[in-house]
């Protein structure tokens, strides 16, 4: 394997990782085939390995055109207006699927008939009613043209500047002139190329507008968003009538989600979790929260901040910003706790900036009580916004947060078996699946539980929080590890160990001094809770790290986490590593290296 240059930058994103994992550095990729685009009219839900298949939007869409007389583009709204265009794209491929979809084996005409008939469907059905929501939904999974939206804008924007010039569109050229458009594509591919970094906001986007489906309310603005009031309901629907639709945001989707009972069933099953917090605040009901005012921000059902009521704090304020909050309110209520607890819509920056929380001025909370946790601990980044509320309106010297302390720990594994099993299959040789589970494994982290069995090294801390003085800039961060082979040999034979995957997982304290200390942990030492583990992996069927047990080798570098650049909500992770042993005279002799890229994606 060849090693990095020393005067490399290796978080540069021009640089090839070492690993040969080109899906790690999207920007090298000559020949990206991560999209495999099916135009409109010529894919077959029943059978999709018979649809013809296109490297770029446009030659999809061009074959629509030629093949069946159908131009998407004529149907849709003007490039010019950005949001409106986004969701009309949206609907409008997902109708279109739709239709194909239910037409397929009734249609016995020619292709054009197919093409005229979708063509006369759209014309007859152009209201934005109600209706139309349902088609933010997919109807074909992972279907390219909605991931790469812009490109069709682009087409779109250069046929209205054509029109303009009394040029004909490239769409309406013939079979011929089609094919010459095919050949000079390149500089679409290129800008496609160029683009893919952004997939991770246009598929939140995405996801934000199905979110909306299960939501019976139109999205409200900001103001409404932050109402303390839940009474309005009359109100905010007048306005929302006569109120465009704001574009759903990575934060809407945030809370959007979170109105989702099945969320909260996951959570309050969850008994590590909950059976930690509710001995945390129970067992130093005398030593932290008798007579106290608390905060528990994004509340949900209200359970921690019963267990506060329970434990006899003076006041608790239950603050979320989802509709959830009206269930809590009649569970606080049902529990006898309506004259402790108060709960409060909206998010907790704007209810401190408007003073929409029901403290006098200059009053205070003496505790912070929030499960704000996310997979790998910062995913959804919710942890800010407690902060913000710590920084603003906690018991300067005595107050805390609850929990107070936060780690994060990697270590090394080997699913050998889960690699192996494609060799057999009841007698069935499938090693092709084993390459193509691999090219999946490799595109972002995972979110799963990994056995105790399959690690292969020791749990390293990365880096440790506290919660009462972190600062935000904190939670974006690099730091040191190292790793060395299990001594209690859980790898299978042999003397040389692949590392596979890069498992992360993180600890949370309730450890305020004078109290009695309570911990819980999500590594793969512990019994699973629902946040499971964050698993990077490695490429081992072309490369990965190796150890060898005999030279006591071990694998260290850095590790970094921030927040993605483009949805706050995400987190990307990079982790530059190297393996090696050191000599009897202290010199490091390294014998791999490379650099692993992979982000959780809202």
């Amino acid at each position: 394997m060849a090693s990095r240059k020393n005067n490399d930058d290796p978080w540069s994103s021009d640089e090839e990782d070492d690993d040969n994992d080109d899906d790690e550095e999207l920007e090298e990729g000559d020949d990206d085939d991560r999209f495999t685009f099916y135009s409109i009219c010529s894919y077959s839900h029943r059978n999709s390995s018979s649809s013809p298949t296109f490297d770029t939007v446009s030659l999809a869409l061009q074959h629509d055109a030629v093949h069946y007389g159908f131009d998407l583009l004529s149907h849709l709204v003007s490039s010019k207006d950005e949001d409106e265009f986004f969701e009309d794209a949206i609907k409008l491929v997902n109708k279109c699927r739709q239709f194909v979809k239910d037409s397929e084996g009734t249609n016995t005409g020619e292709e054009k008939d197919l093409g005229k008939e979708l063509h006369e469907f759209l014309k007859s059905h152009q209201t934005n009613d109600e209706d139309d929501m349902a088609y933010y939904k997919p109807v074909l999974q992972d279907d390219a043209l909605l991931m790469c939206i812009d490109e069709i804008q682009d087409l779109k924007r250069k046929r209205e500047a054509e029109t303009q010039d009394g040029s004909s569109a490239d769409l309406n050229t013939t079979k011929e002139e089609a094919v010459e458009a095919a050949d000079t594509d390149s500089e679409t591919v290129k800008r496609l190329q160029e683009q893919i970094s952004l997939l991770g906001e246009k598929l939140s986007r995405a996801k934000a507008c199905i979110a909306s489906l299960a939501k019976d309310d139109e999205v409200m603005s900001d103001d409404d968003n932050n109402s303390c009031s839940d009474d309005d309901n009359d109100t905010t629907s007048k306005k929302s009538k006569n109120k465009k639709k704001k574009s759903p945001d990575n934060d809407t989707y945030y809370f959007s989600s979170y109105s989702n009972t099945s969320i909260h069933e996951t959570m309050l099953r969850d008994t590590i979790r909950t059976a930690a917090y509710e001995e945390a605040i129970l067992s130093n009901s005398e030593s932290l929260f008798q007579g106290k005012t608390v905060l528990d921000i994004g509340c949900g059902t209200g359970v921690l901040s019963l267990f506060c009521a329970k434990a006899g704090a003076k006041r608790v304020i239950a603050v979320d910003n989802s509709d959830i909050l009206n269930q809590a309110k009649e569970i606080v209520k049902l529990n006898g706790f309506e004259e402790v607890v108060t709960c409060v819509r909206g998010k907790i920056e704007t209810l401190i900036e408007t003073n929409g929380l029901p403290l006098s001025k200059g009053e205070t909370v003496d505790i912070i009580v929030s499960e704000w946790m996310g997979y790998a601990l910062f995913f959804e980044t919710m942890l800010p916004s407690v902060m913000a509320a710590r920084d603003s309106i906690i018991t300067p010297g005595t107050g805390t947060m609850f929990p107070n302390v936060s780690k994060i720990f990697i270590e090394g594994g080997n699913d050998e078996e889960r690699l192996n099993y494609w060799d057999n299959v009841h007698s069935l040789n499938m090693a092709p699946m084993k390459e193509r589970m691999v090219n999946e494994m490799t595109q972002d982290a995972w979110v799963e539980v990994i056995d105790d069995e399959k690690i292969v090294t020791n749990r390293a801390m990365v880096i440790e929080h506290d919660l009462n003085t972190c600062k935000d800039e904190e939670l974006d961060f690099e730091a040191p590890f190292e790793l060395s082979l299990r001594a209690d040999g859980t790898s299978s034979g042999g003397d040389a160990v692949e590392i596979h995957q890069l498992v992360v997982s993180f600890d949370i304290d309730f450890a305020v001094p004078n109290t009695k200390t309570v911990s819980f942990s999500t590594g793969c030492q512990s019994t699973p809770t629902h946040w499971k583990q964050t698993v990077l992996w490695f490429d081992p069927v072309h490369n990965c790290p190796v150890l060898n047990k005999s030279s006591g080798d071990v694998m260290k570098g850095a590790f970094r986490m921030k927040r993605n650049a483009t949805n706050h909500r995400a987190i990307d992770m990079a982790v530059v590593w190297e393996t090696g042993r050191k000599e009897e005279d202290g010199t490091w002799v390294r014998t791999m290296d490379g650099v692993l890229k992979r982000s959780l994606i809202a």
